[in-house]
């Protein structure tokens, strides 16, 4: 049942567009502040760049296995409280609660402290996704979904900018708590516009008598999830089990877009003014590739679109290699340097989105949360294990090394694209519903 409401974003295809939007923002912030400014703050105190390598892996952990709690939304619908828009809440609020710790926390003294709370802040930031994202998957329609997904990654990478950038930024003036008061403050708006905007269109607003007992219900519900995501997967074509495949790939070239290219600013001499304006200029270069992306997708066709921009992502990366191999890291003009970087946040910005929506087409929405969380779960887990690896190699060999193999890799990616399809009929949702409309 959809509720009408002037404050509801969600009741109209611009207003989703916005509401997706702005939602993504809120993932964003906490993201970039841990693999954007937490990189420049780790690079600066002497850690080498496989031990940031690391780090971000650890930090991504959390969106590589949010698959095995995601079915609580899934079950667990909180119709009470609101639905989805409970669980965006009180993630939120967790987010807020674990940033305002971190602020308390000696940086060099309790080094581990720090790195666990950003861990536990990064598990309520992908708890937060998977609500926000099967909200996305049950009320975007199926010519919504370019566009739909270039808004919302749009929207992260522009929370990437502020928590990013804008954390450095704050911490250049100020110091590194300042920092941390900054992004729990952008969040805390985001908190607000969730409460007055948002409300989950399929939210019952008056709760019938419940028929059978707590136990029995909740048996029921659990079953007939478990039957209705054995045929998102299984059921539905070739698709969606290609996808499972396809997600564990590399979204084009992206070196450049995580640790290593936290490592190279500083490498290269970048003072954390430049590092923040970089950072900056580069997540909003990505945010307008995501909805250029967006829009050419549902316009000229996602796969043939995507794949365009997996082929663009490695220009940059094998010049910038080139570049290093030749005559060095230090000896790139800072303007060509700079260029390079804001290119391939354009690129990958196309490719980011447009890998979301095709995955979010071979998604059930009876168990939108739990399934296309696999899909973006594995995906983290392939940026997990490529920060891991390209650190590895970055310190042991070369920078060039390292994005010449990350520039090779988008051939697999480019292979499995030609299978890949939608799910090819809808799974009935009526099973699960029906149980749902029992309680």
């Amino acid at each position: 049942m959809t509720i009408k409401t002037s404050t509801n974003l969600l009741a109209s295809r611009k207003g989703r567009f916005i509401a997706f939007g702005l939602l993504y923002i809120s993932e964003g912030i906490p993201y970039g502040f841990a693999t954007t400014a937490m990189v420049m703050f780790m690079r600066l105190e002497g850690l080498s760049i496989e031990q940031i390598g690391a780090f971000v892996a650890a930090v991504l952990l959390p969106w590589g296995f949010k698959w095995a709690w995601a079915p609580l939304v899934d079950v667990v619908r909180l119709t009470r409280f609101g639905g989805r828009k409970a669980w965006i809440m009180i993630c939120t609020s967790m987010m807020i609660v674990t940033l305002v710790t971190m602020a308390l926390v000696d940086f060099v003294a309790h080094y581990q402290v720090l790195l666990w709370m950003v861990i536990l802040n990064n598990i309520f930031c992908a708890t937060q996704d998977v609500a926000i994202d099967s909200l996305a998957v049950s009320t975007l329609r199926d010519d919504e979904r370019g566009t739909g997904n270039g808004f919302m990654f749009g929207g992260q990478y522009l929370g990437i900018a502020m928590g990013g950038g804008g954390a450095i930024y704050a911490s250049s003036l100020v110091g590194f708590n300042a920092s941390l008061v900054y992004v729990s403050g952008l969040l805390v708006l985001s908190l607000l516009f969730v409460v007055f905007f948002i409300k989950d269109p399929y939210v019952e607003p008056v709760r019938l008598p419940r028929t059978v007992n707590a136990f029995s219900h909740f048996m029921g519900t659990l079953g007939a999830f478990m039957r209705n995501l054995y045929d998102g997967f299984m059921q539905s074509g070739r698709g969606p089990q290609l996808g499972l495949l396809f997600a564990l790939l590399p979204c084009g070239a992206m070196a450049l877009a995580f640790a290593i290219l936290g490592t190279l600013q500083v490498d290269y001499g970048l003072n954390q003014a430049d590092i923040a304006k970089i950072s900056v200029l580069n997540t909003v270069a990505a945010g307008a590739g995501c909805v250029i992306g967006g829009l050419l997708g549902d316009r000229f066709g996602i796969k043939k679109v995507m794949a365009m921009f997996y082929v663009l992502t490695a220009l940059p990366t094998i010049y910038l290699a080139m570049q290093i191999a030749t005559v060095g890291l230090a000896a790139i003009p800072i303007e060509q340097f700079f260029a390079i970087i804001i290119l391939h946040g354009l690129v990958y910005g196309g490719a980011f989105s447009l890998n979301a929506a095709i995955f979010m087409g071979m998604t059930s929405p009876a168990v939108a949360a739990t399934q296309f969380t696999a899909y973006m779960a594995l995906g983290n887990i392939a940026i997990s294990v490529g920060n891991l690896w390209q650190g590895m190699v970055a310190e042991r060999i070369s920078y060039s090394a390292a994005l010449y193999v990350d520039a090779l890799l988008v051939l697999v990616s480019l292979a499995l694209m030609p299978f890949l399809k939608n799910r090819e009929a809808p799974v009935a949702e009526s099973e699960l519903e029906a149980v749902l409309a029992a309680d």
